[in-house]
């Protein structure tokens, strides 16, 4: 009898050693999935990445193309790892009028206004509820709109397309230039032409920019605030030209995550990184945050 009460003592303690031990474990693995994913301070600012898409469709696949369920797959990755999709606008708003941002903010930017964007993101979006940017071709959009052409391959958003999805609050317009996303002999994207005067090319680059300003003002009642520079090519002069035009943030090509303040040349030359096909998005976002170093205080 005294040996049976004994080895039920010893069996309680066992127990309660056993139950608190997983508690450890379980608390300590939260708290370094928190610190893991945690993009919230360095000694400079908030650490802000940008994921770079293009198109999401069955075929094609590349470092511009994936698949519809490889962007879902983000989707659940960013919402499992407690990261929060924001906006151009509220990235800006934080810098110039020190609004808060949520805990890990991301920003998931797609160029071009592909038709795929509509068809299979934007349904995505709904379900999970997370915002996008998208930086549209004036040109490309104005064509799709007088056309009926819903070829997945290559047909872009028409203007209705455009106020559906701004209208929603999930998805932000904004700039990449009206009809400079071309390459010829004399210029590429945005760039200046040899021997072309600079009052001759900020004139040039303001008529275009300008001509998508407004026609986004028209369709969807707000002014863009930022310009995704076709091709990611740009120097310090054409960026000095887009801030003379009033914008207040450019995107570009560029690999890494960045650190934002209340400085607003943090919001210039912002980086990215590429969602390209066959690539862990989790992986990504630790490659891009090695190019920093983070501070978990």
């Amino acid at each position: 009898m005294g040996s049976s009460k004994k080895y039920r003592y010893y069996l309680k303690k066992l127990l309660l050693v056993i139950t608190y031990s997983l508690l450890s474990i379980s608390i300590i693995k939260n708290i370094y999935k928190i610190n893991a994913v945690s993009s919230a301070q360095t000694v400079d600012g908030i650490i802000v990445p940008i994921i770079m898409y293009h198109q999401v469709k069955g075929s094609g696949f590349g470092n511009d193309v994936i698949s519809p369920s490889e962007f879902e797959s983000d989707l659940k990755y960013l919402k499992d790892n407690n990261y929060n999709t924001i906006t151009m606008t509220q990235l800006i708003d934080y810098v110039y009028d020190k609004k808060d941002l949520p805990q890990n903010p991301v920003i998931l930017s797609f160029d071009d206004g592909y038709l795929s964007t509509y068809l299979n993101v934007y349904p995505l979006l709904k379900e999970y509820n997370m915002k996008i940017v998208l930086s549209i071709i004036g040109k490309s959009v104005d064509e799709f709109s007088k056309v009926t052409d819903e070829n997945i391959e290559y047909s872009h958003v028409t203007w209705d397309e455009v106020k559906e999805m701004q209208e929603s609050g999930l998805v932000e317009m904004q700039n990449h230039s009206y009809g400079l996303h071309k390459i010829s002999k004399e210029r590429y994207g945005c760039s200046q032409m040899a021997n072309e005067t600079q009052e001759h090319y900020e004139e040039f680059i303001a008529n275009d920019l300008n001509m998508l300003q407004e026609k986004l003002m028209e369709v969807t009642g707000s002014c863009p605030t930022t310009f995704t520079y076709p091709y990611g090519r740009y120097n310090d002069n054409l960026e000095n030209i887009i801030k003379k035009l009033g914008f207040k943030a450019t995107v570009t090509c560029k690999f890494g995550v960045n650190i934002i303040n209340n400085n607003p040349d943090t919001l210039f030359s912002l980086k990215r990184i590429r969602r390209a096909h066959n690539q862990s998005i989790g992986t990504m976002l630790k490659g891009g945050m090695a190019t920093v170093k983070i501070s978990h205080n």
